[in-house]
């Protein structure tokens, strides 16, 4: 009888899973395998709440550290130094009380994946970001579904629906209430002007555990939009060269107008796959490398639908390992890397380190003593050694970290800390 009421229990859970997820199934028989039904429940149902905070990385050699706080003040925000790194400001993002029951007579709006994190945390909806709708007429209330139809915002329409398939890009729907607020710091005009960078956690981990120097060629080889580039160039002083490779025309116009605000010259964007930089030939090798390549972003709070399942997971992880199997043929002697995820997955952090150790030319190492301190103080940690990697366990813990997105209320991810052994040819 017991056996019977906790399977049928599990299949309850797992409807639940695919109810307010879009997720493959196969994704989450994986997850429930590994992390057991009642974490994966919480972790995944947890993954649709706000993150709790912003990380705000200062441009010193733009504006000094109180100045902009007292900027943040001055707007309304809730502000203060963070507590992990001087060079950082976090804002609060104020949770709301929001009703996520559909009412019948609103009509109903639905946004892609990509946009309906920015949506839920009070960003309006363009019009590139919509991908069905009811009929409505300009001042209508609406009902905005992310695309496993979660409620996640309510807003006024700006326009007719007859009008969306053909406007150019502009505001389709005004946000009146959504899960959360983030404040609009993307707009102020100290952002447009490279007064600042907005990191995750993770990344600003994974960039400050590099031992950087002045003398350093660095590679950045990430999928982000040059925030990781430009806190890189604002701790050497924008006197070190840094090589930052786009894999797309998307990403190769979001990092220029990265660099054209923070107006860092030293900084060169590379336009081609990771695969194809890797099988270059380099001339100068780099002394300095940060990778986080494409990853499932299963730790990215809030997750509202993906197209993710185990064998899209699986080929992710595969190819992070190639890259990290070549990343030696551009690194000089002894150079320092950080692989960085934004993945809550063993495949995608653990499998792979597990890979990086067993390369006779890589070396696991030590955090630097920044990172180290924080270990010390449990500010900061590695994940539980689960059983399959105890052979590596203490190197797990030597060389990594792991945020979970549950205790730390935000973005999460994993960072793993290695050195070439020698040069290769």
């Amino acid at each position: 009888m017991n056996s019977e009421n906790e399977s049928s229990e599990d299949v309850s859970i797992f409807h639940e899973l695919m109810r307010k997820f879009s997720y493959a199934g196969s994704l989450y028989e994986h997850w429930i395998d590994v992390f057991g039904i009642e974490y994966m429940f919480k972790l995944i149902d947890h993954l649709r709440m706000p993150m709790k905070s912003l990380w705000i990385q200062v441009n010193t050699n733009k504006i000094d550290f109180d100045s902009l706080l007292e900027i943040f003040d001055d707007q309304g925000f809730v502000a203060r130094k963070h507590e992990l790194f001087d060079d950082f400001i976090k804002v609060d993002i104020e949770k709301r009380e929001f009703d996520d029951k559909l009412e019948e007579d609103i009509p109903i709006i639905k946004v892609d994946h990509e946009s309906s994190t920015g949506i839920a945390l009070g960003k309006d909806v363009q019009t590139a970001n919509v991908t069905s709708y009811d009929e409505f007429n300009t001042g209508d209330k609406l009902c905005i579904l992310d695309g496993a139809s979660n409620l996640i915002a309510k807003g006024v329409a700006d326009v007719n629906s007859s009008e969306i398939l053909t406007l150019p890009q502009r505001n389709v729907v005004s946000v009146k209430d959504s899960i959360a607020y983030a404040p609009p710091l993307t707009e102020m005009r100290v952002y447009r002007r490279g007064y600042f960078n907005i990191l995750t956690p993770i990344q600003a981990i994974g960039v400050k555990s590099l031992p950087l120097g002045m003398k350093d060629n660095i590679l950045v080889m990430s999928t982000d939009k040059g925030n990781v580039a430009s806190y890189i160039a604002e701790l050497t002083k924008n006197k070190v060269p840094i090589t930052v490779v786009a894999q797309n025309e998307m990403q190769v116009k979001a990092i220029r107008k990265n660099l054209e605000r923070a107006k860092s010259k030293a900084i060169r964007v590379h336009h081609t796959s990771f695969g194809a930089f890797l099988n270059e030939r380099h001339e100068l090798k780099y002394t300095a490398a940060y990778v986080e390549p494409q990853n499932s972003r299963t730790a990215i709070i809030p997750v509202f639908s993906s197209n993710l399942g185990y064998g899209l997971l699986k080929n992710l992880a595969e190819k992070q390992k190639r890259i990290i199997t070549n990343l030696y043929k551009c690194l000089h002697k002894q150079a320092s890397i950080a692989y960085v995820t934004h993945s809550i997955d063993y495949f995608e952090n653990e499998e792979v380190f597990k890979s990086i150790s067993e390369k006779a030319y890589y070396k696991v190492v030590k955090h630097n003593e920044e990172i180290n301190k924080l270990k010390e103080q449990n500010k900061i940690s590695s994940r539980e050694i689960p059983k399959q990697y105890a052979k590596i366990g203490a190197k797990l813990k030597k060389s990594t970290i792991y945020l979970d997105p549950i205790t730390t209320n935000n973005s999460g991810g994993f960072v793993a800390n290695f050195n070439l052994k020698e040069k290769l040819d």
